[in-house]
């Protein structure tokens, strides 16, 4: 993928929006040091001293450590130096692990506020954590979504202009098209089951699920809220490869097949690591439902993604190509 350099330092919004994201990231990460460190800040009982729970909050500590130093990234100059794929991917995580607590958060607090509150006490999680705990995790959670995929989007822009320019009639096409628009075909179908089980919980199901205690609302609003991110990336994937080659812009379903397939991918693999292990958030609950939907929802982004990273790289290729001929034809 060509990369445009320029001497320019970062403008100030996307300073101040990566300054803000590193801000909203040390209360996450002081609970997740005080309580790996032994401390009981927030939680009942001795659950955080267990070994599955300390590794947890290890991983945990890691990767919001990990969004707090792309952002100073992305805030500096020596961050155009960082190798593409080394900060295109974990931005590509980052962004859909966010974007459910971006989109999803606020309705889940209006309709809290009309329902007596989005949790519920026969939630187990809230009798092991305290209330206080989720406000300051989450809503540290929707700064850094703003701030840093705002961030990453300006660092974007201006070291891959060709990226945003991109129109239809400028992805590739030939004999490899027709393959890709198998592989998006037949993954997509593969998607609608997952989000198909998903909205079968928003509506009062419990199939795979038995012994789910969310209430009605959390239940509505939460999986409602991922199974269309996850269809907002089928149908931005579908634009891409199954689409009219015109002057149209591509910028629509890029941003739709990245935000969507990474949540698919980084919510996927949460909940399928996440069903993996016992711990207090999870003591006694039958997990198999939320393994199989997670799984299905790590493949399905992992291929996709994979299709949208060539087909990005190529578009653009091609795109230097004809700058390159345009450029010998009028010398």
């Amino acid at each position: 993928m060509t990369t445009i350099r320029t001497a320019t330092n970062p403008s100030r919004l996307r300073t101040a929006l990566c300054a803000g994201t590193i801000v909203a990231t040390l209360p996450y990460l002081a609970l997740k040091i005080a309580w790996v460190a032994g401390s009981g800040i927030g939680v009942h009982g001795d659950g955080m001293h267990s070994g599955t729970m300390i590794g947890a909050n290890l991983a945990t500590l890691g990767m919001d450590a990990v969004a707090a130093v792309l952002a100073l990234g992305l805030a500096r100059p020596w961050g155009r130096r960082i190798p593409g794929r080394l900060l295109v991917l974990p931005m590509f995580v980052a962004t859909g692990l966010l974007a459910p607590i971006a989109f999803v958060a606020p309705v889940a607090a209006v309709v809290g506020a009309f329902t007596g509150g989005i949790s519920s006490s026969s939630d187990p999680s809230q009798d092991f954590i305290e209330g206080w705990v989720f406000a300051v995790v989450y809503g540290g959670f929707g700064l850094q979504a703003i701030g840093l995929v705002g961030g990453f989007v300006l660092h974007a822009r201006e070291r891959w202009a060709p990226v945003f320019a991109l129109r239809l009639r400028d992805l590739p096409a030939g004999p490899a098209d027709g393959v890709r628009r198998l592989i998006v075909a037949a993954v997509a179908v593969l998607g609608l089951v997952p989000v198909a089980i998903q909205l079968s919980w928003a509506f009062g199901s419990h199939v795979l699920r038995p012994d789910d205690t969310r209430t009605a609302a959390q239940s509505l609003v939460l999986d409602s809220g991922y199974a269309l991110l996850t269809v907002v990336g089928l149908v931005g994937m579908l634009a891409l490869t199954w689409r009219r080659r015109d002057g149209r812009s591509a910028r629509g379903a890029l941003v739709a097949a990245w935000v969507g397939t990474g949540t698919s991918f980084g919510w996927g693999l949460f909940w399928l690591l996440a069903s993996s292990v016992t711990t207090p958030l999870s003591k006694g609950a039958d997990m198999r439902g939320l393994a199989l939907v997670g799984g299905l929802l790590a493949l399905v982004g992992a291929v996709l993604a994979t299709v949208l990273a060539l087909l990005v790289v190529e578009a653009v290729g091609a795109s230097d190509d004809r700058a390159r001929r345009s450029g010998m034809i009028r010398a």
